[in-house]
């Protein structure tokens, strides 16, 4: 019988290998690495990945439906170890794999429901410290000009409340002091940013696919969808739904290439925003290479009126096209840090301002170019 196959052309053969994969890349979550190290050499229950949607048949949509069957039935055999690892308890000797495989095996069909249906949303609010690294860099040139923040591949938008977070790089913080979110990072850099400005946010508008509301359903599977052998998301998370609930993000369905006028659009017309800032943060990756230059276009075109706009990334290397390639000198780093802005109704040279972790645990930004002013 030939090997059942998805609908993206991927196998079984090719699931175990994205879950050996992920267990490889990710050796330090004690609870994922060992779930997905004992999955990859399930063949029955790997072909379950083969009914998600094309694109997503990845171990993370895996992981984010059986979190989220844990908090609908915290029950299951499986529900202590998730509260475990959450807690920083797992130890070596551990072995959560049998009652974990028995939940699987009980619950399949509605696992199998889950990931038909659904798709991963990263909601790391901690990658606010790269988002605010970056308003800093990319806007020292316009001074506090009110922003028109746009963050493409919102899900529900978390980031767009930077300015409502207390958010810290090494020494240097910026947001209000009596705020419920703290977001930290590293600063690696060898000439660390000596100041963390962040404009006025005027407006704030996500464009998603499938746009996330801050209702309770919702808000489960977004927490399903983190990470629970990494301390302190679960917190972050709840905090920042807390901060934006009363006034959340508008939220505007659709493909994130061809909603990006409407947004635009909407976030300079909302208020006194006069600096469009788009954001992109391992959004890229899911809009196919042969149309990422349209982002680019879209953007020229609300600049020719002259209005600032500038267009901030957190991406793998070469993801941003017209961004040049800057090797990191670590092999493991693979989210770099640039700019494309359009000033005055032109286009001004692109800039690479760094690397960082792709969830804010740490920044290392190069020397900016013609050794800028980083305290501007």
């Amino acid at each position: 019988m030939a090997e059942r196959v998805d609908r993206a052309g991927e196998t079984v053969d090719d699931v175990r290998r994205f879950f050996a994969e992920f267990a490889r890349d990710y050796p330090d979550l004690p609870l994922y690495a060992h779930l997905t190290s004992a999955m990859s050499a399930e063949a029955d229950l790997a072909r379950m990945l083969l009914v998600a949607r094309p694109g997503q048949a990845r171990p993370v949509l895996f992981l984010a439906a059986l979190h989220d069957l844990v908090l609908r039935r915290p029950d299951v055999p499986a529900a202590p170890w998730f509260a475990r690892a959450a807690a920083g308890e797992l130890g070596d000797g551990d072995d959560p794999w049998p009652d974990v495989r028995a939940t699987v095996v009980a619950h399949r069909a509605e696992l199998e429901r889950t990931i038909a249906t659904r798709t991963t949303q990263t909601n790391e609010v901690n990658r606010a410290v790269y988002v605010a690294a970056l308003l800093h860099l990319a806007c020292r040139d316009v001074g506090d000009l009110p922003v028109g923040l746009v963050e493409l591949g919102a899900s529900a938008g978390l980031l767009l409340g930077v300015d409502r977070y207390r958010v810290g790089l090494g020494d240097l913080v910026t947001g209000p002091a009596d705020s419920a979110v703290r977001c930290h990072g590293e600063d690696r850099s060898r000439d660390p940013l000596r100041s963390l400005l962040i404009p006025p946010v005027a407006s704030r508008v996500g464009v998603d696919l499938h746009p996330v509301s801050l209702d309770d359903e919702a808000v489960r599977w977004l927490q399903a969808c983190l990470w629970p052998d990494l301390p302190g998301r679960l917190e972050r998370f709840r905090a920042a739904v807390d901060v934006l609930r009363d006034d959340p993000p508008q939220l505007v369905e659709g493909d994130i290439v061809d909603a990006l006028p409407t947004a635009a659009e909407a976030a300079l017309s909302a208020g006194p925003a006069r600096h469009l800032v788009v954001l992109t943060s391992w959004a890229l990756t899911y809009v196919h290479r042969t149309r990422r230059d349209q982002l680019a276009g879209h953007l020229a075109q609300v600049a020719a009126d002259g209005t600032p706009v500038s267009w901030v990334s957190a991406e793998p290397p070469g993801a941003v096209p017209g961004v040049p390639q800057r090797d990191s000198g670590h092999a493991e780093v693979n989210t770099v840090l640039a700019a494309r802005r359009w000033r005055d109704g032109v286009e001004v040279a692109p800039e690479v301002y760094g690397h960082c972790h792709p969830h804010g645990a740490w920044v290392e930004l190069d020397p900016l170019p013609g050794g800028g002013d980083r305290a501007v």
